[in-house]
């Protein structure tokens, strides 16, 4: 009998990032069942997991194309041991609705879908309302804006083997979306962290230097994009339910989005983003 569900992350030293998802995503399974894979780390941030799996292979120019090979490789080898594999970034937090489903692994134990392509939400840092963020405390309890970003729309559970395009964010193979499964990306979190990533992503090697803008662009520039973020007005209305009808409105231009694409590399349009803060929820406020 195979396990119910693995969780899977690639990094290269993210020392506030990786805390975050070792603190959240073995609550949702068990440590044993979470693999990190360390591409190369030497700032000592993956030298304590615990029970969590550390796969470390050689460290290497970023390649997005070879990243999404291996990983979409790896999780396959993983689908002859468990019946359900999670795959994201470690700047994603992965939750379905607690109204519906306790932990990852008791959504995955009730899904049928082959893929999963969750709802995704950037977490913005409003910095004019909101101090630093304290990385050691629940995050949910410090920011609160939510932003829709059909970018962090992924595919996200597989119980078949899949091909990720570069970025995870769409498959060779269908999905279903529009599940009560959501993706809290972190990349906007905390001004003052996020400019001292971007300095990192900006110095360290890359296969070729066309790639990679979003992660080497100049810090008055995505001190900008967040300030733009942040000043969007706010939406108090927001509820994430599935009855919830702006929800449905923002999933419905995603799917929208699909048609005519079935046979491109990337079969949804990635720059489709919320025209207002959303207010997190109170269910899922102190989840992580």
């Amino acid at each position: 009998m195979k396990a119910p569900l693995a969780i899977v992350t690639m990094v290269y030293n993210e020392p506030e990032f990786l805390p975050v998802w070792c603190r959240h995503y073995p609550r949702q399974t068990a440590p044993e069942h979470c693999y990190v894979i360390d591409h190369g780390s030497d700032d000592g941030s993956t030298e304590s997991l615990g029970a969590i799996n550390r796969v470390r292979i050689p460290r290497s120019p970023q390649d997005d194309e070879t990243r999404s090979t291996f990983i979409s490789h790896f999780c396959e080898s993983l689908l002859s041991w468990y019946d359900s594999v999670i795959y994201v970034d470690c700047d994603e937090i992965l939750l379905p609705d607690p109204d519906i489903a306790n932990s990852l692994q008791d959504f995955a134990n009730t899904n049928t879908a082959p893929i999963v392509t969750a709802t995704g939400l950037d977490i913005i840092h409003t910095p004019a309302t909101e101090p630093p963020l304290d990385w050691s405390h629940p995050i949910t309890i410090q920011r609160t804006h939510l932003r829709f970003s059909s970018a962090m729309c992924k595919p996200v559970l597989i119980r078949q083997p899949v091909h990720w395009v570069p970025g995870f964010h769409c498959t060779a193979e269908p999905s279903e979306f529009g599940a009560p499964l959501f993706l809290f990306h972190l990349r906007y979190v905390d001004l003052e962290s996020g400019l001292t990533r971007l300095a990192r992503t900006r110095e360290q090697p890359w296969i070729n230097e066309t790639l990679g803008a979003h992660q080497r662009m100049r810090n008055q520039d995505w001190a900008g994009m967040l300030a733009g973020m942040a000043g969007l007005p706010i939406n108090p209305a927001i509820t994430l339910s599935p009855s919830d009808p702006q929800l449905s409105e923002w999933r419905n231009k995603v799917r929208a989005s699909m048609k005519n694409r079935e046979h491109e590399r990337y079969t949804l349009d990635l720059h489709i983003s919320g025209d207002t803060l959303w207010l997190l929820p109170e269910r899922f406020q102190g989840s992580f």
